[in-house]
């Protein structure tokens, strides 16, 4: 359960007068008490809450009862650019790091509240379409354990079909990795984003062995995906469509975000299908391409 209920809850037993504190958190939510103190401080410090310890009732109270909570609900959609720049953030190695640091680990809260109030200037990252859509294929396919069919091309060497057996994202200084196994071989390699022309999960599962270090930085503006709507006979097993996360929309209609175009048309001329409902300036794109290439064909067998 995410920290809002947990604050939620917190802030509704205050105004029942039921002094709770770090313990009944914890018990309530089945969490450590660790855990619980950041909820609580995340309360007064984050969110401004009045909070006062009563050391008699052994609990907490609000100084201003007319103190109430924020908005604290966001949409899915941005959770996952929060998500992408909490990652960059958390990892960022240069001036202010330690500060900026902790940024990282506000944005994973999913903090509204204004981020920085002192004299401190946050780097700017620009959030990519296309290494967003990668790093969330790459997040899924790690906690799954999923192989990975990768065209993968180093510097100017030919492009490589491999299978990647993904353990972690990571970073250095010039680009963003991840680190990965070839399937059938131990051994650990940085496999840059940037170098990744096509990327599809597999089927195959792996066991993981020893997992490898870390990952860097880049520049931002709010991006928000696009919603195709398709026709399928059925949702996958486990609701991902090489990647693509499918959500039901009505009986054999599924809603699916994306950012790179290009990849994701890719990924309709490959995967399978009824019908593209929505929305028309893909479904005209699609169209174009398609009419495109049996064109280029007729032509071919003309010349021939």
């Amino acid at each position: 359960m995410s920290h809002i209920h947990r604050i939620q809850w917190f802030d509704q037993q205050i105004r029942q007068l039921a002094y709770p504190n770090s313990s009944k958190l914890a018990e309530q939510f089945e969490i450590s008490r660790r855990q619980a103190q950041r909820d609580i401080e995340y309360l007064a410090e984050s969110l401004r809450a009045p909070l006062r310890y009563v050391a008699k009732q052994r609990g907490y109270i609000y100084e201003d009862n007319s103190f109430v909570l924020p908005h604290l609900y966001i949409t899915d959609e941005e959770q996952r650019v929060l998500k992408y720049l909490a990652y960059r953030y958390s990892h960022y190695d240069y001036e202010n790091a330690q500060s900026i640091r902790k940024v990282g680990d506000l944005l994973e809260r999913f903090t509204e509240q204004p981020l920085a109030e002192r004299e401190l200037k946050l780097p700017v990252f620009e959030v990519n379409p296309h290494r967003l859509q990668v790093m969330e294929m790459l997040e899924q396919a790690i906690r799954a354990r999923r192989v990975l069919h990768v065209l993968y091309r180093n510097g100017q060497d030919t492009p490589q079909e491999l299978y990647l057996c993904p353990l972690q994202l990571s970073r250095r200084v010039e680009d963003d990795y991840l680190v990965a196994a070839v399937e059938g071989d131990g051994r650990s390699e940085y496999y840059s984003l940037s170098g990744i022309r096509q990327l599809t999960l597999t089927g195959r599962v792996f066991t993981p062995g020893e997992d490898g270090p870390e990952a860097p930085v880049e520049q931002t503006r709010p991006l928000k995906p696009f919603t195709a709507r398709i026709r399928m006979n059925s949702l996958p097993l486990d609701s991902s469509w090489d990647g693509y996360k499918l959500r039901a929309a009505a009986e054999d209609v599924y809603e699916v975000d994306f950012y790179d175009t290009r990849a994701f048309i890719a990924q309709l001329l490959r995967a399978e299908w009824i019908a593209v409902l929505a929305p028309k300036w893909l479904k005209d794109k699609l169209r174009s391409i398609c009419e495109a290439t049996l064109k280029r064909l007729e032509e071919q067998e003309n010349e021939q």
